[in-house]
């Protein structure tokens, strides 16, 4: 691995672009839809070769080091190496990616991981499938309990984006049982959960088994699954229609208040995104792009049909959502019309020496600083601050202000979330 030349050294080729950088090829496990099972040879660049690239990528200040590396943490030593130095190294800009098994961290590389600087890293783990039977079939090597724990310990230490990895359409795992998969790793909230489909790659243990497995694949690329012995082609489809609704709702990051409360009247996340896909096809919904004050709006069509009455717990948390990420120009039109407490808002700025184009005040009945829900004796304002962002959701910080501050009878107390 230390005769691979590195390509990097004219970075204005890759100007705005992820860097993806190899430190280690092959794979230990043997999945049975992956090439890197085909290839048994596990080879590893050494240490201080990886240090000096590393240090380039620092120096220059590129945003994303992208890891390819297969399982990155498969060798202690060297996760362990390459982990303690971006660390020590940090310059607070460029942030490093790597693809794991939860199961094999840790704990001394959870403890070091759990003090990095919050955004530093970012974690791909892949899950695939909850059911048991699945994971054998595929000759995966994972111990699920061992996953929920190690993510669990990440989340909590809030410093770290997490993405799970779910494939639809491996053996012995129906439509049902994949609902299952799905709701198990949702549950876990991570900020990302992405859903993708197995692929039909020639060489691999799959390909060799396809016509066993009833796989009716595409032959050209990316060779995902239609159908197979399991799942029908219209479950498939139903199952996009879920990964349509996921993308645009949960792993945007821009309706998750919203979706807490939704989650609220389903015992399934899988169906709650199949309804949503359901009435965005029969109301035309899909065929059409629509900005993000629009898609407010169908969002909260959609709760009324499902959930009517609370639809003043939808409004408040979808206008949080808005202002959350951004200091929107446009609203929603069912929502409140802030020219009637313009006054009031315009004096507590200036009160406050705070200016209008980096922060945004809303009243809410119903919504507290922690973004729950619950219906409220008094009014209560929320000073979203667009200046200072959460670093892993890029979400604008939040101040809880009494409707008594609002009216200058007490003194202002600032306390940022």
């Amino acid at each position: 691995m230390d005769e691979l030349p590195f390509c990097y050294a004219n970075l204005q080729d890759f100007e705005h672009r992820i860097i993806y950088y190899e430190s280690s090829r092959g794979c230990p496990f043997s999945c049975s839809y992956c090439l890197s099972s085909v290839d048994k040879k596990l080879r590893f660049r050494s240490l201080p070769l990886v240090y000096r690239e590393l240090q380039f990528f620092i120096d220059a200040k590129v945003p994303q080091v992208k890891f390819v590396d297969r399982t990155f943490n498969c060798r202690h030593e060297h996760a362990m190496g390459i982990w303690n130095y971006i660390k020590e190294h940090d310059n607070g800009i460029t942030n490093f990616h790597f693809e794991i098994s939860a199961d094999l961290l840790r704990e001394d590389e959870l403890e070091l991981i759990s003090d990095m600087r919050p955004g530093l890293i970012q974690l791909e783990i892949g899950v695939q499938s909850t059911n048991g039977a699945t994971i054998r079939e595929i000759h995966r090597t994972m111990r699920l309990e061992d996953v929920y724990r190690a993510v669990n310990r990440v989340k909590a230490g809030k410093n770290i984006h997490q993405h799970l990895d779910l494939i639809a359409g491996l053996p012995f795992e129906d439509y049902e049982r994949f609902q299952q998969s799905f709701d198990d790793i949702y549950a876990l909230h991570p900020q990302q959960l992405q859903l993708g489909f197995l692929k039909v790659l020639k060489g691999s243990y799959m390909y060799e088994h396809a016509s066993e497995y009833g796989l009716i694949y595409r032959t050209k690329p990316p060779y995902e699954v239609l159908a197979s012995k399991w799942v029908s082609y219209d479950e498939m489809l139903e199952i996009r229609l879920v990964e349509e609704m996921l993308e645009l709702h949960y792993n945007s990051g821009q309706f998750l208040t919203y979706l807490a409360v939704l989650e609220q009247r389903y015992a399934s996340a899988f169906q709650m995104f199949l309804d949503m896909g359901h009435f965005y096809r029969s109301h035309g919904y899909l065929d059409c792009s629509h900005n993000r004050v629009r898609r407010t709006e169908i969002v909260l069509e959609f709760a009324e049909s499902v959930d009517a009455g609370h639809r003043a717990a939808y409004e408040e948390a979808l206008i949080f959502d808005l202002y959350k990420i951004e200091k929107s120009k446009s609203r929603p039109i069912w929502a409140r019309d802030l020219a009637l407490e313009k006054k009031k808002t315009s004096a507590y700025l200036r009160a406050h020496g705070l200016e209008k184009k980096y922060c945004h005040l809303e009243k809410f009945n119903w919504l507290d600083a922690r973004g729950t829900l619950r219906q409220k004796e008094q009014p209560m304002w929320l000073l979203f601050d667009y200046e200072v962002r959460d670093p892993l959701t890029n979400e604008a910080a939040f101040t809880e202000i009494s409707e008594a501050e609002m009216e200058g009878d007490t003194t202002w107390n600032r306390s940022e979330n």
